[in-house]
Parts: C-alpha cells; structure tokens; sequence
C-alpha cells in the first residue's frame, strides 16, 4: 500500500518544487488541469456535474468515495449549525483552523450557507455516527 496525497497548488511549479518532492520519496501519479471559466465558456454540462461536497471520485474512477477533509468541513458547519452559531461565525471558525474551500479560497458566510443543503442532505448520517450522542451533548448551544 502506499500513501497518497493531493497537493493544490495555488502559485505557478517550479523544478524545485519537484526536486523537493522526488527527494522525499515522492513519486508523481498524476496531474489535474483547472480552468477558471471565462463569460464566453458554456456553463458545464450534465455530464460534467461536480462532485457532491465531501465526495471525490474512486481511484477506479468508476465511482464516489468520501472525501475525509471535506467530511470534517461538512461535520464541523453541521455542528455549528446545531449549536445555533450564523455563517458568518462558522466561516471565521473554519478559516482559524486552516480549512479552505475546494478552490482553495478562505471560507464566507455565502460559500457555508451554499453548502446548507448538502448538509441537510447529510445530517441523517451525521446523526446516525456513533459517538453522536455523547458528541451532541458536549456542544454549546448558543441561546
């Protein structure tokens, strides 16, 4: 078995920045291109839908695994939610801990408050995770 890792990139690569990884023990698997979309591009397709938040596509590409980062995001905006804290506290809270968006960018109250209906989607699992009780009792509840 070997580890993996995604590294997003938000400057341009450098021959160091490969030397570095190669030097470590890093062996190259693939490379993902992203294009910001220009007003001229045609919106994305059905086909070409993006991935349900706190889901990646398998290995196999034949199918949906979870996406362990993304399910922490998910699970810690669902437990602000319950503890009746706003967006705009989640989105400060996330950004102390060093999360950021799929696109890399600090959290928004706009990009928690888009992610609502996911999290309702989810919150049956959420609620279903076996420490859930114990967990539920230990947040604060804002009044």
């Amino acid at each position: 078995m070997s580890s993996r890792f995604r590294d997003d990139i938000s400057q341009p690569l450098t021959m160091d920045y490969f030397h570095q990884r190669l030097s470590q023990g890093w062996v190259l698997k693939a490379i993902e291109w992203a294009k910001p979309f220009e007003q001229d591009d045609a919106a994305p397709s059905r086909d070409q839908e993006e991935v349900p938040y706190g889901q990646r596509v398998s290995e196999d590409c034949g199918h949906l695994v979870e996406h362990p980062r993304e399910m922490e995001v998910i699970s810690f905006i669902y437990d602000g939610l319950i503890a009746g804290e706003r967006p705009p506290q989640i989105a400060a809270a996330l950004n102390e801990r060093s999360y950021r968006t799929r696109r890399g960018l600090l959290w928004t109250a706009p990009a928690v408050y888009e992610l609502m209906p996911r999290i309702i989607e989810l919150s049956p699992r959420l609620q279903r995770r076996p420490d859930w009780p114990g967990h539920r009792a230990q947040l604060k509840v804002i009044a």
